[in-house]
């Protein structure tokens, strides 16, 4: 199916070094089924705008020495377009001051020198504050490919719709109000989980916990840890992808307490207020150690 021609252009810029390919990797290994596809060039994610229509985005790179990312819109009414370029801008990371992270790291000296080996890289985010809350639930303890099984499991309560682009029968990520009143038995996870699940969705319908705009990660932590069935991971992994906490550090994940674990010297609170990215470069370094694809960092 052929778009129609409402369409915008825009390069976003950023400060260098920036690594890409790990940011691309991520939303390769996190995307949600049939909303958004990663292929090796650029990212795309099909959402809803005004009046239930369907945009399109896709984000490519420049190249380095342009240093911007290339954002083209389709099918999103230009009063919409501000609210989606500021969308991806905190997806990729793309406000981040390299400089100030590094000179952050200083303080300590084993991730000063594995911040050196990675210097460009950024915490990715999600493109949903509430896909983030509902499928960080359901990734708790199972791997990541399997989480992406549950999530498309999930999906099927969803509104249907056709893809902007293929034209293809799809199903919108399931709003609040979806979530609250089904029962979720098709979904392959804890009952515990399930009624998690629900907890998230009506505080969200009741706007104990927002979606939109600035929200305080101390508060959405303590909601989210009086939710039986949602651990201190969890809410950490939130504050830090779905809110872009900087300093957020999911202290027990296997990974990262590996890492800990193999250099006893590193203090991880010495590099306050930026935990989140010290948590991605371990990630990173437990990955390439292990011999798993770099797709795989949580």
């Amino acid at each position: 199916m052929k778009l129609n021609d409402e369409s915008t252009t825009l390069n976003l810029d950023y400060l260098p070094p920036f690594d890409w390919e790990s940011v691309l990797a991520f939303f390769r290994a996190h995307q949600v089924p049939e909303l958004e596809s990663v292929d090796s060039k650029g990212y795309e994610r099909a959402f809803a705008t005004q009046g239930r229509r369907l945009g399109l985005l896709r984000v490519t790179h420049n190249g380095p020495r342009k240093r911007t990312l290339r954002l083209d819109l389709t099918n999103v009414p230009v009063n919409a377009v501000a609210t989606v370029t500021k969308s991806v801008r905190h997806m990729f990371d793309l406000d981040a001051e390299p400089k100030r992270i590094a000179d952050g790291m200083k303080s300590d000296a084993y991730l000063s020198k594995l911040w050196s080996l990675y210097p460009g890289l950024r915490v990715a985010h999600s493109w949903d504050r509430f896909e983030t809350l509902v499928r960080t639930i359901l990734g708790q303890l199972v791997s990541v490919s399997f989480g992406r099984t549950l999530t498309r499991e999930l999906m099927q309560y969803g509104t249907r719709v056709r893809h902007p682009k293929t034209n293809e029968p799809i199903s919108l990520f399931p709003t609040p109000e979806q979530l609250t009143s089904c029962d979720l038995s098709v979904v392959r996870t804890s009952e515990m989980r399930r009624t998690a699940i629900r907890a998230v969705a009506s505080l969200v319908r009741n706007k104990t916990i927002p979606l939109d705009g600035p929200a305080s990660s101390k508060e959405l932590k303590k909601i989210l840890l009086s939710i039986p069935g949602i651990g201190p991971w969890s809410a950490e992994y939130v504050a830090m992808r779905g809110l872009g906490d900087d300093d957020a550090f999911p202290a027990t994940d296997y990974g990262l307490k590996q890492e800990i674990k193999r250099h006893p010297e590193m203090n991880i609170n010495n590099v306050r207020p930026w935990r989140a990215y010290a948590a991605t470069a371990l990630w990173k370094t437990f990955t390439a150690r292990k011999g798993v694809p770099d797709e795989l960092i949580l």
